[in-house]
């Protein structure tokens, strides 16, 4: 039986922040959960189908991130900045980082990953287990220069010519109107991210990032900076691929992402 946790919301009708508090719903006990956090103009459904792929050590729960809104008024309970999405997000899943849990993320993920992890090293919680990041520069580095004034088809050509969307969005143009309102703001939030002068601290667990030799956005100087933030064993894996490798390699990604966790099962105050 794969392992996939989904989300429900509990009280969600008033809309609040506390009313988009969300609970783990689970099946059998994994070893290990794996949080996952998608890419600008993503959703939770981006990790569809990876529990199958993990097999029954590896419970992952896709992370459903409340509304985003910078530009344009958004429902009640959005955020528009990076700061507000981290503090939200870190809130909302207290209660499932009870037992060994990694982080994975993907581009924009890979920062609310780490933000999140290092909410919880401030507040002295159980820190991640493994934290594995894909497509995305270290924190600490400057984000690339995105025009956030881009017309529909700026943002199609974006989200297409990186590889993050297919022939189904083309085909539906209502729904291609959702995922470019959607990657638009999360280009602004993603803007607001600043890496502060002090506080942060290295991850005391492996730190694992995955890299596509042709990532147009990531050079791999950016992606082996991440070493800067691990406090034990550091690996970088370079994919065949662009930005969106794990979609174009699927083998090899699901192959490296199950070697990353594999010995990261146990607490690591049990190490």
């Amino acid at each position: 039986m794969a392992h996939t946790s989904r989300y429900i919301a509990e009280g969600a009708a008033g809309g609040t922040t506390a009313g988009m508090a969300q609970r783990v719903v689970r099946g059998e006990t994994a070893p290990l959960r794996l949080f996952c956090f998608h890419h600008a103009g993503g959703s939770a459904w981006s990790f569809a189908g990876w529990g199958h792929r993990l097999g029954r050590e590896i419970e992952v729960v896709p992370v459903s991130l409340p509304p985003r809104s910078v530009s344009v008024p958004g429902p009640d309970g959005s955020v528009s900045t990076m700061g507000d999405l981290v503090r939200e997000v870190a809130q909302r899943f207290a209660p499932a980082l009870d037992e060994p849990y990694a982080f994975y993320g993907h581009s924009m993920g890979s920062l609310v990953a780490f933000g999140v992890a290092q909410r919880w090293l401030a507040a002295g919680r159980r820190p991640p287990v493994c934290f594995v990041a894909g497509a995305h520069r270290a924190p600490h580095l400057p984000a690339p220069e995105l025009t956030m004034d881009l017309s529909d088809t700026a943002t199609l050509e974006l989200l297409l010519g990186l590889g993050g969307a297919g022939r189904l969005l083309r085909e539906n143009p209502r729904r291609m109107r959702a995922v470019v309102d959607r990657l638009r703001q999360d280009l602004l939030v993603s803007a607001t991210y600043r890496y502060p002068a002090e506080g942060h601290r290295p991850l005391p667990c492996p730190v694992h990032v995955l890299h596509g030799r042709d990532d147009p956005l990531v050079p791999a100087a950016h992606a082996a900076a991440w070493n800067r933030h691990a406090a034990g064993s550091f690996a970088l894996r370079v994919m065949p691929g662009g930005h969106f490798f794990h979609k174009e390699q699927k083998e090899l990604f699901f192959a490296e992402l199950r070697r990353a966790l594999s010995s990261r099962f146990r607490d690591p105050s049990e190490v």
